[in-house]
């Protein structure tokens, strides 16, 4: 078999990032002094109208950051650029996981470092009971299904991630991993072509296209 790619446990996240919005403090409104019948006739003169002030932009939504972080990453110059924005969009694919949900990834993690495949992948089961439109954790259980060699497994659930979440580079190159392992080469050419489209300065990428191209043309390393 032609060597591996990657280590399945690589892809796993170590987690989430939080967003911490600070609290908005609103000020009593004062009423306004009484009028005095003997002020002079210019005080009563109405004062004048403020300028009318430009409409604030709509706030950009998780999907809208994480759509600017996918394009920025495709256009990336280099790869430590690359590297940074991925981080970001990890963050932002991850920011919506509830306390609960984490807890059971860090669980998982903890079974992995053990072996534990079984335990490892009974854990994000259980996250995505709790969240299930959440597609990183389909993601997640994929990573820990390709470490245990279930590819089939691992290639249900990248279905499912790919399918709510298609810019994602680091399912398509699981996705490409996952066929390379069991023997489709044209299914592995297309996804990791997929992935490179998604971000083309990812790590060890000319190495793992050549691992790929031998195995579609039959040839060992």
């Amino acid at each position: 078999m032609v060597c591996r790619m990657t280590d399945g446990r690589r892809w796993l996240m170590a987690g989430a990032v939080l967003l911490c919005t600070p609290a908005l403090t609103f000020l009593p409104v004062q009423a306004a002094p009484a009028a005095n019948p003997a002020a002079s006739s210019s005080a009563a003169l109405p004062a004048a109208k403020p300028p009318a002030s430009s409409p604030r932009p709509p706030r950009k939504t998780l999907h809208d950051r994480l759509m600017e972080a996918e394009k920025a990453l495709a256009m990336a110059g280099n790869e430590k650029q690359a590297g940074e924005i991925s981080e970001r969009a990890e963050g932002l694919r991850s920011r919506a996981l509830t306390g609960s949900v984490q807890m059971l990834i860090s669980d998982s993690h903890d079974a992995l470092e053990k072996h534990d495949f079984q335990k490892a992948q009974d854990d994000l089961t259980a996250a995505i009971t709790i969240q299930p439109d959440q597609p990183i954790l389909y993601r997640q259980r994929a990573a820990i299904r390709l470490a245990a060699g279930d590819n089939n497994g691992a290639i249900a659930d990248l279905g499912v991630t790919l399918q709510a979440d298609p810019g994602d580079p680091t399912a398509w190159g699981m996705l490409a991993e996952a066929e390379h392992d069991r023997h489709e080469p044209e299914a592995a050419l297309r996804a990791f072509h997929q992935m490179l489209l998604l971000n083309p300065k990812s790590p060890d990428s000319d190495t793992q296209l050549k691992t790929l191209e031998k195995a579609r043309d039959g040839q060992q390393d």
